[in-house]
């Protein structure tokens, strides 16, 4: 339970993402509201646009995610238009970066994209790159990124063939065997095209729901995203390291420099970067993703 200072209500968090060196944390609730605050405010400051808001950075506060067609300018939640499922944070000390999958699928990234983590040039773009109005590194509202899907759907054709409105579907649960979920009794449809995501320092690591097909996109000068070349930059592209034609991915994980993929008992299967465990906070990001792989119930 946490309370919002600002307007003196409790809020009740169904699941929460808290990045272990970015400083930040992104926490919904059960009628998929997203929150975000700095647990760490010697690291974590906002100026980078990771808590995807204006306001307090101090304190957990909502998150307006609106489709581009809304005209809506009202920001509370009976307006938001978007619902949230499942939240992840990332990134660096004072250079963080944080994706939402909505409850259609849809996936929103937010904060430094500096090394293009956020994803938003298309697959065909390589590492020739994007720049935002006015030369900005980042991003401070999340923004919905198009061509990831794009890209799986085109690798299997027939990833998420479920009926339902772009962005207009109910609010769904999640995995009965999760530890925590929203409230709703539809069918979920929020990993209709992507299973997991996760971020590490300067890259993003995207699991298709089909379990074969890693997406990978970001800073990759240390082989963290597993491609047969080694970009310093790239846009999404599928990482032959990471990918398995078994189908037996369960889960993603990325720290700092590395990525790695986790089958249903957990163990990992691949991986690529700097990822000895070894490395100072190795192995508890390991141990992280491995418990949020059972709570969110991608291990079965």
């Amino acid at each position: 339970m946490t309370t919002n200072s600002e307007s003196s209500t409790k809020v009740e968090f169904a699941n929460t993402s808290k990045a272990q060196e970015a400083g930040h944390t992104i926490a919904i609730t059960k009628n998929g509201i997203p929150y975000s605050h700095c647990h760490n405010n010697k690291i974590c400051d906002n100026e980078l646009g990771e808590l995807g808001r204006i306001g307090n950075p101090s304190i957990p506060l909502p998150i307006r995610i609106v489709h581009a067609n809304n005209t809506n300018t009202k920001n509370t939640d009976d307006n938001n238009d978007v619902r949230i499922a499942h939240a992840y944070t990332g990134g660096f000390p004072s250079s963080g970066h944080s994706a939402v999958l909505d409850t259609y699928g849809n996936l929103w990234l937010s904060g430094c994209d500096r090394w293009q983590q956020l994803g938003m040039g298309s697959s065909n773009g390589g590492s020739s790159g994007y720049t935002w109005k006015g030369g900005r590194l980042w991003q401070d509202q999340f923004q919905k990124n198009e061509h990831v899907v794009d890209l799986l759907r085109r690798l299997d054709p027939m990833l998420g063939n479920t009926n339902g409105r772009d962005g207009k579907s109910l609010l769904v649960a999640q995995s009965s065997s999760s530890s925590s979920s929203v409230e709703l009794g539809a069918v979920d449809s929020s990993r209709r095209w992507i299973r997991d995501v996760a971020l590490g320092g300067d890259h993003t690591v995207l699991l298709s729901s089909n379990k074969k097909d890693v997406i990978v996109f970001g800073k990759g000068g240390e082989k963290q995203l597993g491609l047969s070349s080694k970009p310093w930059v790239s846009s999404p592209a599928k990482s032959k390291v990471l990918s398995s034609a078994s189908g037996n991915i369960s889960a993603v994980c990325a720290f700092r420099n590395c990525s790695m993929t986790l089958d249903a008992d957990g163990h990992v299967m691949s991986k690529a970067g700097k990822c000895s465990l070894e490395l100072k906070g190795m192995k508890k990001a390991l141990d992280l993703c491995r418990k949020r792989a059972k709570e969110t119930g991608l291990n079965s």
